[in-house]
């Protein structure tokens, strides 16, 4: 694998450490099946546990309270403790939630579920994941590095998501009974995640810090003054109000364009078959031409491909035309996601700060999480139908421009740094 990752003109530490970034992906990929999963099934989910619009948005807000508070301490904790302890424990902890879940839960169980898995699969389990991929990748590879990560992410989403619709149609029978279908998909995920947990445990290299390596106060300090962990952190926001917003795609093609329920868990989960152009494709490009343009140009098509989908004429004819793109959209958005990551060694963010600044920005970043589910939950019962769907529509194609502008504030930030190292 290493020579293959050698000929894919990787550096030297990273083809070296090639698989282990791969394990970390579909770890990265796998913990948050069942925690997102209402998503892919959002219409048969809502049915199923007698929920409302707005009560499955309360689930993601929960989510965004909990991971808040969770990658800002988190972080500290990536930089402190073991990576496969930190990987075994969240991912184990995330797949015994999914077992509860199969109890007959009232709303507020619920909630406290979804507020269990804002702490086992967000807690210090992302910043760790980023941590690991930044320092086994080396400097000059971040951009390809990032990419495979946020490709193998997407490869292993890909599967799991697949499987889990078979597990569905399998559990629903030829009666087509949700409740069992909805239960088949759960132990899937649950089974899956609890098994990456056992692999991480004996792949993961446990590569002890010295003391002298972890973070202090002090250091964070460091990083709360820095100008591009606070731009980053922007950056990130803007995406991931498209991360919370993207998922309505889906009910909205079945709801308005007239697909099939199944037809779009399909898309769903066939889509992350995508992001391999998207990250890996990204991730080359990017190390070439800069990490602020790739950003900039990703944004720009993205807006312009939300824009397209709301023009589409609301008959079961737009369909195609949706799909085609729904795709689009997602492999940018999957260029994205990888390179902003990518923007901490562009930066200059020290890499024994990794972790915790990790955790800074995804407190930043991630903030959509809180508000943007409830937000869209309701809209989508005040204003039912295709004005519910627009204003979420409208409102993501502002947040995408605002992340184009951000990002051209980034590149003058690196240009005004260089200026000044030149002059020294």
């Amino acid at each position: 694998m290493n020579k293959i990752a050698q000929k894919l003109g990787m550096n030297e530490q990273l083809s070296k450490n090639f698989f282990a970034i791969i394990v970390v992906a579909f770890g990265g990929a796998i913990i948050y099946g069942l925690p997102y999963f209402r998503y892919d099934y959002y219409d048969a989910y809502l049915q199923v546990y007698n929920l409302t619009d707005a009560q499955a948005g309360v689930f993601g807000s929960i989510l965004g309270v909990f991971g808040m508070i969770s990658y800002l301490f988190g972080g500290i904790v990536a930089d402190r403790f073991s990576t496969r302890t930190i990987l075994t424990v969240s991912l184990i902890g995330t797949g015994l939630g999914g077992f509860v879940h199969l109890l007959p839960l009232s709303y507020t169980q619920l909630i406290c579920l979804y507020a269990f898995w804002g702490i086992s699969s967000l807690f210090a389990f992302w910043p760790c994941c980023v941590k690991a991929v930044r320092i086994l990748s080396g400097h000059g590879g971040q951009g390809k590095a990032f990419g495979f990560f946020e490709g193998g992410r997407g490869i292993g989403a890909a599967l799991m998501a697949s499987g889990a619709v078979l597990a569905f149609k399998i559990g629903s029978g030829a009666v087509e009974d949700q409740i069992a279908g909805m239960k088949a998909a759960i132990i899937f995920y649950s089974v899956l995640t609890i098994l990456m947990g056992v692999l991480a445990f004996f792949f993961v290299k446990d590569d002890k810090m010295e003391k002298s390596d972890r973070v202090t106060f002090k250091g964070i300090g460091e990083l709360l003054r820095m100008p591009a962990v606070w731009i980053i952190g922007m950056v990130t926001f803007c995406n991931y109000v498209f991360t919370q917003m993207y998922y309505y795609l889906t009910p909205y093609m079945t709801e308005l364009l007239g697909a099939a329920v199944v037809a779009g868990a399909f898309l769903a989960s066939s889509r992350r078959w995508f992001s391999l152009f998207g990250n890996v494709g990204g991730g080359f490009i990017t190390d070439k031409v800069g990490t602020g343009r790739m950003l900039l140009i990703s944004f720009l098509v993205m807006a312009a491909g939300i824009i397209a989908i709301m023009l589409l004429p609301l008959k079961p004819s737009s369909t195609v035309i949706f799909v085609i793109l729904y795709i689009i959209v997602y492999i940018f958005y999957n260029v994205n996601y990888a390179m902003t990551w990518a923007m901490m060694d562009e930066g200059a963010i020290p890499e024994r700060l990794s972790g915790s600044a990790a955790g800074v920005i995804s407190t930043i970043g991630y903030l959509p999480e809180i508000f943007c589910s409830l937000l869209a939950g309701n809209w989508l019962e005040s204003h039912p139908g295709v004005a519910g769907y627009r204003m979420i529509f409208i409102f993501l194609t502002v947040m995408l421009l605002i992340g184009a502008a951000l990002v051209l504030v980034w590149m003058a930030y690196l240009k005004k740094n260089r200026k000044k190292q030149t002059e020294k």
